[in-house]
């Protein structure tokens, strides 16, 4: 018997089976319900490539749902072929369940396209922070950094701020033509594609401009405070020897990142930590082991599939 397990992130899908190896794994293009039209056709067709046999059942972890839009797609799919058991989840349960809290007390931070915290206490509670949608939250993500650093930009040309080399490269990389039509460029686009101009911004830091300096620091201060705010939320606090947990694009793929992120936690949590980093599949993998033990009738594979929300 085969499972499988679908992390939809804003930037891609990637998808795992369970047991590990019984199928070949991968990524492919995201669907979104923020963004995309016809979500729960799309999502079929995502299920009818990736699945050339149907598994016994799978779990999908998608950005941008309530409870509302995953009752909606799990009754849609059979419309389009879909027969086997899918349960739609957050994608937050399967960074959780990828971050171990199914099993002990700790915080998660993720920063990919958009961000969130995620805690759980010693009573097995759970609490989310942040990732509530990113025109308004996702503090510490690849699109917030790069919003604020067009905002820099912009304020820069206006006299507003000092001068930067983000002028230039970023208004090149959007190939805006100037930077006075960079706002109007760019807020036309996806928010993975802008988030995927974050290189621009850490080659700047490379060469000491001062606003993408800030811009790091405060991202890697958001995101420390994003996982107090959760620690406090389930009776927790920031204290030295507290499992954290990271993952996402931006926390895996930048050293520079994650590295001045540790140091930020450690100070704010005042000692060292149990620090484990996620790999970018982590979340497919658990969603693919949940898809497995909840339709076995595991009870909290059951739990965490049917009734939990962040």
């Amino acid at each position: 018997m085969s499972y499988l397990g679908l992390d939809i992130g804003g930037s891609k899908c990637r998808y795992e089976w369970w047991p590990e190896g019984c199928a070949e794994c991968g990524v492919t293009d995201p669907v979104h319900p923020a963004v995309d039209d016809d979500v729960a056709q799309k999502l079929a067709k995502t299920l009818q490539a990736i699945a050339k046999t149907a598994p016994e059942a799978a779990v999908v972890a998608m950005a941008g749902v309530d409870a509302l839009a995953k009752r909606a797609l799990c009754e849609q799919l059979p419309n389009y072929g879909i027969t086997y058991p899918v349960a739609i989840v957050e994608d937050t349960i399967a960074a959780a369940a990828a971050a171990g809290l199914r099993e002990e007390p700790g915080v998660l931070l993720w920063s990919g396209t958009g961000s969130f915290a995620i805690a759980r206490g010693p009573d097995g509670q759970l609490a989310r922070v942040g990732g509530r949608g990113f025109a308004f939250s996702d503090e510490g993500s690849g699109y917030d950094l790069v919003r604020k650093a067009v905002v820099a930009v912009l304020h820069a040309i206006d006299g507003r701020g000092r001068e930067t080399l983000l002028v230039d490269s970023l208004t090149k990389a959007f190939d805006a033509g100037s930077p006075e039509r960079l706002g109007g460029v760019v807020q036309r686009l996806r928010p993975r594609e802008v988030a995927s101009r974050l290189p621009v911004i850490l080659e700047a830091y490379e060469q000491d401009d001062w606003a993408s300096a800030d811009l790091l620091q405060n991202a890697m201060f958001q995101l420390t405070q994003l996982g107090i705010a959760a620690l406090k939320r389930v009776g927790g606090s920031a204290v030295a020897g507290t499992r954290v947990a990271y993952g996402g694009g931006v926390l895996e793929h930048n050293p520079i990142i994650r590295d001045g992120l540790d140091r930020t936690l450690q100070a704010s949590f005042g000692g060292e930590l149990d620090l484990r980093s996620l790999p970018s599949n982590a979340a497919a993998i658990a969603a693919a082991h949940l898809a497995s033990a909840w339709h076995q009738g595991d009870a909290v594979a059951k739990e965490w599939v049917e009734r939990v929300s962040l």
